[in-house]
């Protein structure tokens, strides 16, 4: 079972999530048929949403909205905190030159906004905060965030590494945050092993744990890990039928005009992205249910 592991320190200044997302990232991906500089962006995206909502409590959820003026267009992802999970690209095939061999993600997403949605059960409207894109990578912009929105230091490493074909090999992230009233002793320590740390993406490629993820930027420090028992899942409310419901709700006169267009109707779930096809044959059927409603 994939899931997200919690750590505090003894003292309880620092906590930390960590997390290999490779299934859900894989599942994400594979339904929206993303490219590589997508691919990556957007597993980056999810894998921060499901590091964030795990610390949050039940049936809350967190949305990360990247909104730039790159290529990619906005990225979005959301996690609860029982680990269901989805996401989308606005462009999924867009491209961008490699940088020093890499994919340049920062250059795909652009400058612009991340929007943090916070939503919580019985709450009318949710609480979004909204900051600017430092570095366009999505891990820096995260930390950005909870700096900026909650005063809180933190450590945000997200990797994808993919195959030679472009698919997802692996995935996963850490998030550590120093909570309010650490010591600079603790600064200095958790300052120290993250200056000496490995690089994630050596890490997932050599297969390493959620616990030796994190292990390599707190070093000595001591984390007590905390049990999180939920499964991370790639979850869309989003089906066929629900489709054909949206369809029918457009009205006998609507639904006359995409049958006179000749063509296939294609609807995109604005959630997770997912492609739905209404064939010819089942819009002459929708549009011959409004004739039985009179």
């Amino acid at each position: 079972m994939q899931r997200v592991f919690r750590f505090y320190s003894d003292d309880l200044f620092i906590r930390a999530t960590s997390v290999i997302s490779t299934p859900v990232v894989k599942a994400m991906c594979e339904v929206q048929n993303t490219g590589p500089l997508a691919t990556m962006a957007l597993g980056r995206a999810v894998t921060g949403a499901v590091l964030m909502a795990a610390q949050l409590r039940d049936h809350q959820v967190v949305g990360l909205h990247f909104r730039g003026n790159g290529p990619l267009g906005s990225v979005y992802a959301e996690a609860s905190y029982e680990g269901e999970c989805r996401g989308w690209v606005d462009q999924p095939d867009a491209q961008v030159p490699l940088k020093d061999g890499r994919i340049d993600v920062a250059a795909g997403l652009g400058i612009g906004l991340l929007n943090v949605i916070r939503s919580q059960p019985f709450e009318k409207a949710p609480h979004i905060g909204t900051v600017e894109l430092i570095s366009s990578e999505i891990g820096d912009d995260i930390a950005y965030y909870l700096q900026q929105s909650h005063q809180i230091p933190s450590v945000t490493a997200l990797g994808v590494i993919l195959t030679p074909n472009g698919d997802v090999q692996v995935a996963g992230g850490v998030l550590i945050e120093l909570m309010p009233g650490a010591t600079e002793a603790v600064i200095s320590a958790l300052e120290e092993s993250v200056a000496s740390a490995k690089s994630l993406s050596s890490l997932l490629s050599e297969g390493r744990s959620p616990e030796e993820l994190l292990k390599n930027y707190t070093g000595p420090i001591k984390m007590n890990q905390v049990e999180h028992p939920f499964e991370i899942k790639y979850s869309c409310r989003c089906s066929i039928d629900r489709v054909e419901r949206s369809i029918t709700m457009l009205g006998r006169d609507e639904v006359q005009k995409i049958v006179d267009d000749g063509v296939d109707a294609k609807v995109r779930c604005e959630f997770c992205g997912r492609t739905y096809v209404l064939e010819m044959t089942k819009l002459l059927e929708i549009l011959a249910g409004f004739s039985q409603m009179n």
